[in-house]
């Protein structure tokens, strides 16, 4: 399987957020956003 580009990274990541931040508040854990957007937690920081 290819490796998501950039843009898309960024989508995931940002949908995986609203999506953690609306079940959790800011009890969101980074690594539960990055697993859930199917990136590397580091890509978070990035």
């Amino acid at each position: 399987m290819a490796r998501p580009k950039s843009e898309d990274k960024k989508q995931a990541l940002l949908e995986a957020a609203t999506a953690a931040f609306a079940q959790s508040g800011i009890a969101a854990s980074t690594s539960a956003i990055a697993r859930s957007a199917g990136v590397a937690e580091g890509t978070l920081f990035r």
